[in-house]
């Protein structure tokens, strides 16, 4: 049961870079129970988590003083599961929607307290107190369905408070999270937090199989969001679909463009208002997310093995690119980061214009950049000289042995520190506002530089071949696990009228997809 006080809201504590040995009771040669570790773990130091956020319940007075804090122990074991059992690193999406569930769960305690107390409840004709474990038999009255219709509402709302794509991760977290202590300890928990459904799915067998096609049962639970599909049709506004889907428009990138590669100048927050120079580092990072559809983070891991100077020939008297478009590879195979729903690493290749490929080269035979990386050395032997080893390890580990593109003026690999790629974009996006006289306000984050790219190779690869076709290599290029989210920047690259398309003539780069789709 959560006992609450008032004033008292979920917060969270973050532990980084801790390890977890197995303990084994056993009895001494005296009779005394002792605690041992198996001699794998004693000799890896146990298993390594990179970084776990836990739940606490904390109670404030009106001053602000904390009156107690007490781990939400059911959430934190649950988190911990994760990481020992699942194998997983990063488990922040389930903190996150655990956090905001059990402040649903306080915020409901709240007001049924404050019924009870104007006699508008009584447990004693079956108003029972709301709480994590306790599920009456109306499905209107469950926490669960109560917090999924919370999160429908925070993400159908005009002001996009909330991400639909956020909203299903927090549910999905409540489930995975019931689901784990139905298993464990079914005990715990009074009626059902949701009801278990079996779905059969028809699939195609394989050429191996004489039967065409094979039944799979899959179990799954009736607590799922579902959203209207949006409809798109040429002339429709971008304004009407999802901030994080949304590309930038010709005149958007436009100015974008000119505070990012040609001013390079950005008012930096918190100050006084001055320009001031925008780090070349943020400069490439920016055109590279770009133009290769790669995710922030997965840009900031690139390192030299994936730099190449471009091939080029005498044309007409002038030196020019063999190629228009080169390919990348990315992911564990070639030694960078990506990313995937079960935060693997899994490798793939996208597309890169040779101009920036260019660009990327030529800064790492900068001084600059020798200097950077010579920082970077120096910063790996003193985290390895302080113990702080964990850094080196797991797939998304420093590499010592790696030639980082983006390094930090102190030898810090950039990649460690994303976030402050997106307060860098934060301050371009702002700067464009304030300085390059737009109709109206740029609110796109550094992660519509993905949709734009998405939509623009839509847009050229539609002119020659059918739209499946173009799905497939589109999704392939991104990473997707599934057509859902690609097929979405199919339809916007579909429906919206070329007065909305996506600049394209900014370094030259127009035609150059032409060279890949030739190379298909």
């Amino acid at each position: 049961m959560i006992q609450t006080e008032q004033g008292c809201v979920v917060e969270t504590s973050v532990i980084t870079n801790c390890r977890y040995k197995k303990p084994i009771a056993t009895i001494n040669e005296d009779g005394e129970v002792v605690i041992v570790y198996s001699p794998h773990d004693q000799k890896t130091g146990g298993t390594l988590i990179k970084k776990v956020t836990l739940l606490n319940m904390v109670a404030y007075n009106d001053k602000g003083e904390v009156l107690s804090f007490k781990p939400i122990d059911v959430a934190n074991n649950f988190i911990l599961s994760k990481h020992l059992n699942d194998g997983v690193q990063k488990s922040d999406r389930y903190s996150q929607g655990l956090a905001m569930y059990f402040q649903f769960v306080l915020d409901s305690q709240a007001e049924w307290d404050a019924a009870f107390e104007r006699g508008d409840v009584d447990p004693e004709w079956g108003d029972v107190r709301p709480d994590w474990n306790h599920f009456p038999r109306a499905k209107s009255e469950r926490l669960t369905y109560q917090f999924r219709d919370k999160l429908k509402e925070l993400a159908t709302a005009s002001d996009g408070a909330m991400a639909k794509s956020v909203a299903k991760s927090y549910l999905s977290a409540v489930v995975s999270f019931y689901k784990y202590w139905l298993h464990r300890s079914p005990h715990l928990i009074s009626g059902e937090p949701f009801e278990f459904e079996n779905i059969s799915l028809l699939l195609d067998a394989g050429a191996t199989s004489m039967k065409r096609h094979y039944a799979k049962q899959i179990q799954t639970t009736d607590l799922r969001l579902k959203f209207a599909k949006p409809s798109l049709s040429g002339g429709t506004s971008l304004d009407h679909l999802r901030r994080d889907l949304k590309p930038f428009t010709n005149e958007e990138w436009r100015v974008l463009h000119n505070v990012i590669e040609k001013s390079r100048r950005v008012i930096r927050k918190g100050k006084s208002g001055r320009l001031e120079s925008l780090p070349i580092e943020y400069s490439l990072h920016f055109m590279t997310c770009r133009f290769t559809g790669l995710r922030s983070e997965e840009a900031a891991s690139l390192h030299l093995g994936q730099i190449v100077r471009p091939a080029t020939k005498i044309e007409e008297g002038r030196e020019v690119f063999t190629r228009g478009i080169l390919s990348l590879g990315v992911g564990d195979q070639y030694g960078s980061w990506t990313k995937t729903p079960e935060a693997g690493n899994k490798s793939r290749t996208t597309i890169i214009p040779a101009k920036l490929m260019q660009s990327l080269y030529e800064y790492t035979q900068s001084e600059r950049y020798k200097k950077r990386l010579a920082k970077f050395k120096l910063w790996c032997e003193q985290q390895h000289e302080s113990g702080n080893t964990a850094l080196f390890e797991g797939h998304d580990g420093v590499n010592r042995d790696r030639h980082y593109l983006f390094i930090s003026q102190t030898g810090k690999p950039m990649m460690l520190s994303v976030n402050e790629f997106s307060n860098r974009w934060t301050e371009v996006r702002d700067t464009a506002n304030r300085t390059e006289g737009v109709q109206r306000p740029i609110v796109g984050s550094l992660h519509n530089l993905r949709a734009t790219f998405a939509v623009n190779v839509f847009r050229h690869l539609l002119k020659t071949i059918t739209p499946d076709d173009a799905l497939a290599r589109v999704s392939s290029l991104l990473g997707h696990e599934n057509y859902d989210t690609t097929l979405m920047y199919l339809k916007i690259a579909q429906d919206h009228p070329s007065a909305d398309e996506i600049y394209e003539d900014i370094l030259n780069y127009t035609g150059v997809f032409d060279d890949w789709e030739g190379a298909q």
